[in-house]
């Protein structure tokens, strides 16, 4: 039986938005809002600076792998992070970096992901490292992203480029912190809000039992722990797993069910920040047979192809990943895209 610890928001978040933002364009991410440069809070109010959920659709950016446990490594860097946001921005119109298994849990890799964001004008979503559920990693993780937030340094900067942060990766899904995992996801949320910043956590919700109802008709009983104690929901559609032989013709429908299935019954601010497909053979599924470059160029482009139904639900979503996940990177191993001459629809 899983408590629950029912914690009300203790401040207001960036994606609860008054109706002036809406007709304001100078905002951020999405917008014309621009940071003022050396660590430096813009000189508006928190809930005028971020955009409004109904500018929040469409392509936000990329998961960005940080998988190497060596805090010292270049790729946990403030150079190596820099470069690739730039990247990400100059060739594909990011808004947003999506840390994802940032294994280091010391607050420098947290401090780089901010600064490298800032510097690009670009927002950051922090994620808690699970160490897929096995013992405590998490609270040294957690640790590292309080003390970023704490740090005088950066205290006063992060409610303006810290878009939401995320109580693990598929955190139920691996069983991370057992029976009392709700009660945690609550205590975080409760800090990040004291913080200004929103709190969810980045699952997904088909888990007949658990996150949904065993018939799918609603709510399981630790999705409504979840839902309870989160600000938005980021989410992973994941047809890549869910149809083990299935074809990439199919993925669009699961995407558009399973998505619309947490619009309709989890009811928050949502954002694809997992789904996937691979352009080679990978390890991720071994027997799935229908993948190869233009599989994968199908996929994200199908995706793509729908900005007009995800403005509808004010769904945004993010391409997993950037680099460091084998055969789903967008970035291949000899530095060109898997995508050429791509770059993701406004609409």
């Amino acid at each position: 039986m899983y408590s629950m610890v029912i914690f009300a928001a203790t401040a207001i978040i960036p994606v609860i938005a008054s109706a002036i933002q809406r007709d304001n364009p100078s905002c951020f991410p999405y917008g014309s809002g621009k940071l003022p440069g050396n660590l430096q809070p813009p000189r508006v109010s928190h809930d005028e600076w971020w955009c409004p959920q109904s500018m929040a659709y469409g392509f936000q950016g990329f998961s960005y792998p940080l998988e190497n446990g060596d805090c010292n490594a270049w790729e946990n860097g403030y150079d190596a992070m820099d470069k690739d946001f730039k990247q990400m921005k100059r060739d594909f119109g990011a808004s947003i970096v999506r840390m994802y298994y940032p294994v280091c849990t010391q607050a420098s890799v947290f401090e780089h992901a901010l600064e490298a964001a800032y510097n690009n004008n670009m927002a950051v979503i922090f994620q808690v490292w699970t160490n897929f559920g096995d013992g405590n990693v998490w609270k040294q993780s957690q640790k590292a992203i309080y003390d970023v937030l704490n740090n005088p340094k950066y205290k006063a900067i992060a409610p303006y480029v810290v878009h939401s942060a995320e109580f693990g990766s598929e955190p139920v899904g691996d069983g991370m912190d057992g029976d009392n995992f709700v009660n945690d996801l609550g205590s975080f949320r409760k800090s990040l809000n004291g913080h200004q910043i929103p709190v969810g956590i980045s699952e997904d919700w088909d888990r007949p039992g658990k996150m949904s109802s065993s018939d799918s008709k609603g709510l399981g009983p630790i999705g409504k722990g979840v839902k309870a104690n989160s600000d938005v929901a980021h989410i992973h559609p994941m047809p890549f797993y869910h149809d083990y032989k299935g074809k990439v013709d199919a993925a669009w429908p699961y995407i558009q069910k399973q998505t619309q299935w947490v619009v309709d019954h989890v009811g928050l601010p949502t954002m694809i920040s997992e789904t996937q497909w691979a352009w080679g053979k990978t390890d991720h599924n071994p027997g799935k047979a229908d993948v190869g470059p233009q599989q994968y160029i199908k996929y994200w482009k199908t995706i793509d192809n729908n900005c007009e139904w995800f403005r509808d639900r004010k769904v945004g979503w993010f391409f997993h990943a950037w680099r460091g996940e084998d055969t789903f990177d967008i970035v291949k191993p000899d530095g060109s895209y898997a995508i050429p001459n791509w770059r993701p629809r406004k609409c």
